[in-house]
Order: C-alpha cells, then structure tokens, then sequence
C-alpha cells in the first residue's frame, strides 16, 4: 500500500523560517556592504543606493515570513499533523468517486461547518520577462461542508464524484506534435484565482485537498496533495 499522504504545519514553518533566516542574511550582507543605512536617505533620489531598495525588500521578506512561520507553529501545537487515508483503490481517477477521510491528530473546536475542496490545478509554463516560468492554474473544483460537531481526530469523511475529463492530458516536455499555432490567454481578477484558456496541453498536473475550519484560537488549515492513479504503461509486455 502506498505511505498515506500527510500534512505538518511544522515542515512548513521551518521553511518559512529557513527563509525568514536567509532574507535577514542576504539584507544584513548586503548592508554590510554598502554601509546600509548611512547611505540611505529617502529625501534625495541621487544618494539613494538601489540596492537599498533590495534591502528593505529583503527586510519586509524576513518579517512576513516570520510571521508566517510562527503561525504554522501556533497551529501545529493546536492540532498537530494530519493524514489522507482513502477509500480503495487508495488513489484518484478520473470519472469514478473519490472518497475517504482526513485524520488530525489533536480535537479541533470548530466554530463553524469544515469546509472541503477539492482542486485539479494544471501547471502551464508562461513566459514573463523574456524567460519561462511554471504557473499553476485551478481548472476544477468542487466543494463540501461537514459540522462542526465532527469529531476530526475520528476523520473528516469526504465523498466527491469525479467528472471524466478536466483538460488535454499533460505533456511534460511541452512539445505537442502537429500542433502549428498556439495560443494561451490568462485572466486573472483581483481577489480571484488566475485562470488559463489555452489549445496547449499543461506540463503536468496535481489535485489537492484542502480543509479549513475557523476556531477560537488558529484557524485549522491542512492541504494535501492527492495520490493520482498509477500511468498505464503501452505497448506488449515482453
């Protein structure tokens, strides 16, 4: 059987703090080097450095990953880590039902309903600045509540119905044969998700499960990458 996939809030934090570290570091050296913040003087653009708008870059860097970090931390000392165990066949497919649970370690006291989302992201490579970078796009999701009664530490039963097709199947390479004009369009309204229209097929593709529910205290929040069913190899066997 495949290892069920987790959540720990704590790996998270020690990322954001591992960031948190490295923005500092790179802010420190760097005003090491210019004699940061003698050289800086906001009311006169010609002393003004601009490496020290990197700095102050890097500063507010390290302070919003802190923040970040010690959040996680709150909320893994609240609940601790959480599992996906599924439902046979213990992975995602296309057109059939996906169920299962996610177990938390710790009780939650949840002041309202859990809510439960259920996402297919295609990652699409763009260009932006004169080189490609990889950007994740929703192109399906669907929703559900449970109350807050449930008694997480038991499992947060889900249950959802699979649509048989999400988009053109993912081309890792980004070479699609036959294919003479490509067009992709993005639309992405403030306060809303970035969404994608394109005739190229994404690079790849991941579904996550993402639960949260408000408390008096942190607020639970857990995602987790969701197993996909194994490729089918073609071709005879030997």
């Amino acid at each position: 059987m495949p290892d069920q996939p987790q959540y720990s809030p704590r790996a998270e934090a020690l990322m954001a703090a591992l960031i948190a570290v490295a923005a500092l570091g790179g802010a420190g050296w760097l005003g090491w080097y210019i004699g940061w913040p003698e050289t800086f003087d906001p009311g006169d653009v010609d002393v003004v450095n601009p490496i020290s708008a990197m700095i102050v870059g890097l500063l507010a860097a390290a302070v919003w990953f802190a923040v970040k970090a010690t959040r996680l931390l709150l909320r893994h000392r609240a609940f601790g880590s959480a599992v996906l165990e599924l439902d046979p066949p213990g992975h995602l497919r296309l057109g059939g039902a996906f169920s299962g649970r996610l177990k938390v370690q710790k009780p939650i006291a949840a002041t309202a309903p859990y809510r439960l989302v259920l996402t297919c992201m295609d990652v699409h490579e763009v260009e932006a600045e004169g080189r490609l970078k990889t950007v994740n796009f929703p192109v399906w999701s669907d929703e559900r509540s449970l109350p807050a009664e449930r008694d997480a530490t038991q499992g947060l039963e889900f249950r959802f119905t699979l649509p048989g097709l999400v988009g053109l199947d993912p081309v890792p390479s980004g070479i699609v044969p036959g294919l003479t004009q490509a067009y992709r369009a993005t639309v992405h309204v403030p306060g809303m998700r970035q969404v994608v229209a394109s005739n190229v097929p994404p690079v790849g593709r991941f579904w996550t499960l993402i639960v949260t529910a408000p408390t008096s205290g942190p607020g639970f929040r857990a995602e987790v990458v969701v197993p996909l069913a194994p490729p089918r190899h073609k071709g005879r066997l030997p």
